[in-house]
């Protein structure tokens, strides 16, 4: 038992060395949709590292990524993100919680090479909102939109809230 705890332990902290390791990519060139596909596995690197990386730390960073993110995406030939009021309704709220919910769609479709999904998509992104809230609710207010997606969650009804809207 206790080599199973250690080892649990042992591959958390390899997974939050190996995004912190990230760095963000310089001389970005975003011309052609073959572009694209060269930074797919940075764009993933990227996306992990915004999710663990907490608020108030390596800041300059975080915009950078942010902005490398924003970049990529907006250009992006084959990942699509359809927002939905009822899929973000924190964007007044914690408006920095829709590049994570994009995040999070985004790094569904990449490793699953599945880019027409919207259930799926919007489950990510909902999943990563809450991670990320989760892990930094010392920097955000209570955020009852949030909250009722962690609870939908908890429940087992995220997946179908979904369903019904999209």
């Amino acid at each position: 038992m206790k080599s199973i705890v250690l080892l649990s332990f042992s591959l958390l902290f390899s997974v939050g060395l190996m995004a912190q390791a990230w760095e963000v990519p310089s001389n970005i060139k975003l011309e052609e949709a073959a572009d694209y596909a060269k930074y797919e596995n940075d764009v993933i690197k990227c996306i992990n590292w915004l999710q663990v990386t907490p608020l108030g730390q390596q800041n300059d960073k975080r915009k950078a990524a942010n902005a490398f993110f924003m970049l990529w995406i907006t250009g992006s030939p084959n990942v699509t993100i359809e927002l939905q009021g009822d899929m973000v309704p924190f964007m007044k709220s914690s408006p920095e919680m829709l590049t994570v919910f994009m995040g999070g769609w985004t790094k569904y479709a990449l490793e699953n090479k599945d880019f027409d999904n919207k259930v799926m998509g919007n489950m990510a992104g909902i999943e990563a909102v809450i991670d990320f809230y989760e892990r930094n609710r010392n920097h955000f207010k209570k955020d009852k939109k949030i909250e009722k997606f962690i609870k939908m969650k908890a429940d087992g009804k995220l997946k179908s809230f979904i369903e019904e809207r999209v």
